[in-house]
């Protein structure tokens, strides 16, 4: 695990590698190495995170197969010792106890067929001296984060973000079309960031550079497309085969193979069914953690948002498997005040504060020694935890009735308050909304219209020539489906890597942590895949698929809790005692004026503050954006 950068032109200078790596000194305090060919005008570099082999041997960069590869390399192949059997088998001499060391010979075997060999989360570059061309792949769900940027003077990438801030010719203009889709879902989905100049690869994409003369050809390709039940006459077709108890042996596989490392490991637990299940396995195949670690909230506030105490059903988990349980005790309120420097930490602003409760988890573990967490992050994109997923079985069930249940929900609304007043204006709109339309509103806190009536004019007409993004892809990919697994689909092109797994990576590793998934791996998303979505989510039972094959070692007390969300009471704090925060963020003039329609933000927020509208997290994010810029930019 570590942060990687590095270039691919004639005109770029050693010194910028030395700026990058020097921006991503938090991802790897174990180590940092460069590597340089200035005929061919290329340059890698690595900050390292020791976590397999953490011996001299497995620094990097790394050359292979008698140096024609080089290697610039973060993550981990969790499959690499069947790997190294094959290799040796075909002849290849190397490293056999670092994962990093199979990828070169891997590619010259196979070229980029390779990837679909690898079990792992990564973002890699491997440069063909031979070929003089470079090689850039990530992972098949986006785990690892790969920016890069195409300049005049070549191709530039990183892991963070902030890493090619430094790169000359670099364009720093906003990007219209990737503000007001994070106006729309709070996040950035697909490829765009909000520097017009820099992109993010594509989970499951990788890109070939080349340099011809003085410039360098880019070319994309996808490696990865997630399954799909098959469509037999148009209608998709289920594998009645699959039980529970298959499930659960998979998952104890993946698991087991996860928990490969040369470090302590621990995990996360906070008592909800996707990291209690996580633990249990680790303790069911041998790899008890080291430590685990649950958030409590000191403050008052957390209920009325839909926030439950997660630390006494943590106590239970950990009390059945004996595994030491640490509380990392959190002032809710105290989180005010570090909200205007997480946006800068994520390279990309996002407006949730769950970010913090992960960076402090993993500040506790760094300090006990502990390099590596386990997560359940994924669980509720893969086995539907989420309520859209509800919302979508619903509307199936429903049927002709969907309308009047559509408008009967919005009157119920108009007698409600807090939580639930605002659950049923969105199922409301959920239910009235057509299919496609459905599929959009599933993922954005706001609708179009609402979201682009808040940005400058100029921004709104770039828009409107510009919107498409990979839940667009998503939606006509899974066309034919049932409509709950084209919502699982869609997770995987946005919200899952674009927002959980890019605060899971950036809040983690800024403490020199690794969060690992074993949710997401390939082999559990493609199980799921052709399971019936009556079967996955049973009535209004979440992930009852997935609960079942838990049932011998979980509690119905842990696998029948209430959702509960992973935040703070975002609502109550922006219009109490956070709005002197939010208006100075948004109405004392700077950025936001260049960003934002003013008075459109003003009246809005007194709209907000009235109750008349439920907009706290949609302010929390242009509040977000701002501080991104100020932290990032300036």
């Amino acid at each position: 695990m570590c942060g990687i950068a590095g270039y691919l032109g004639a005109k770029f200078e050693p010194a910028l590698l030395q700026d990058m790596l020097c921006r991503l000194a938090h991802r790897g305090p174990d180590g940092e190495g460069e590597w340089h060919d200035a005929d061919a005008g290329v340059g890698l570099g690595q900050r390292r995170l020791s976590i397999i082999d953490l011996s001299t041997a497995a620094s990097q960069p790394m050359h292979a197969v008698g140096g024609r590869y080089t290697i610039t390399f973060n993550g981990e192949i969790y499959n690499f010792k069947e790997i190294v059997r094959e290799l040796k088998a075909k002849g290849y001499k190397f490293n056999e106890n670092s994962d990093t060391a199979v990828l070169c010979p891997l590619y010259d075997l196979y070229g980029a067929r390779m990837l679909d060999k690898l079990e792992g989360m990564f973002a890699f570059a491997i440069w063909d001296a031979e070929a003089r061309e470079l090689f850039v792949a990530r992972d098949h769900a986006g785990i690892k984060p790969l920016y890069y940027a195409e300049t005049a003077g070549g191709v530039v990438f990183a892991s963070e973000l902030k890493s090619l801030l430094g790169v000359k010719g670099l364009r720093k203009g906003i990007d219209g079309t990737a503000l007001a889709e994070y106006a729309t879902y709070l996040w950035t989905p697909g490829e765009r960031t909000l520097l017009q100049g820099v992109k993010k690869l594509r989970p499951g994409h990788f890109m070939r550079s080349k340099l011809v003369g003085k410039k360098v050809n880019v070319e994309h390709a996808r490696w990865y497309v997630p399954p799909q039940a098959p469509l037999v006459d148009g209608k998709p077709r289920y594998d009645r085969r699959k039980t529970p108890a298959q499930l659960l042996h998979l998952l104890d596989d993946v698991v087991n193979e996860q928990c490969v490392a040369d470090v302590p490991l621990g995990a996360f637990l906070s008592g909800g069914v996707d990291s209690s299940a996580i633990v249990a396995s680790m303790c069911a195949t041998g790899h008890k953690p080291e430590q685990t670690y649950c958030i409590a909230f000191e403050g008052a506030g957390m209920a009325s948002e839909g926030f439950g105490e997660d630390i006494d059903f943590a106590k239970i988990v950990a009390k059945r498997y004996n595994v030491n349980l640490q509380e990392v005790r959190v002032d809710a309120h105290g989180i005010l005040a570090r909200l205007p420097g997480l946006a800068p930490l994520l390279d990309e602003p996002q407006a949730d504060p769950a970010p913090l409760f992960v960076q402090d988890i993993c500040a506790r573990a760094r300090h006990d020694g502990i390099k590596v967490l386990m997560s359940g992050t994924g669980g509720d994109d893969v086995f539907t935890g989420y309520r859209r997923h509800l919302t979508a079985r619903m509307r199936q069930k429903l049927g002709f009735l969907r309308a009047p249940a559509g408008h009967a929900a919005g009157v119920a609304a108009q007698f409600l308050d807090g939580a639930r007043k605002r659950r049923a204006e969105r199922l409301s709109g959920l239910l009235l909304a057509d299919e496609h339309a459905f599929l959009r509103l599933a993922f954005s806190t706001n609708s179009q219209p609402d979201a682009w009536r808040l940005l400058k004019g100029e921004y709104r007409a770039q828009v409107e020539q510009d919107w498409f993004n990979d839940l667009d892809v998503a939606i006509a990919e899974s066309e034919g489906q049932d409509l709950v697994n084209r919502v699982l689909y869609a997770e995987l092109f946005g919200f899952l890597p674009d927002h959980n797994l890019n605060y899971s990576d950036k809040a983690s590793m800024a403490s020199g942590v690794e969060v690992r998934v074993p949710l997401i791996d390939r082999r559990l998303m493609a199980f799921m895949a052709d399971v019936n979505p009556a079967v996955k989510l049973n009535g209004t039972r979440l992930k009852a698929f997935f609960k079942d094959s838990l049932a011998t070692r979980l509690s119905p007390d842990v696998l029948d809790r209430s959702k509960s969300g992973f935040g703070a009471p975002v609502r109550g704090w922006l219009t109490g005692e956070g709005r002197g925060l939010v208006e100075g963020a948004l109405f004392d003039g700077g950025i936001a004026e260049e960003w934002f329609d003013i008075p459109a933000v003003q009246t809005f927020w007194a709209q907000t503050r009235a109750g008349r509208v439920d907009g706290a997290y949609t302010m929390l994010a242009l509040c977000m954006a701002v501080w991104w810029y100020e932290g990032m930019m300036r």
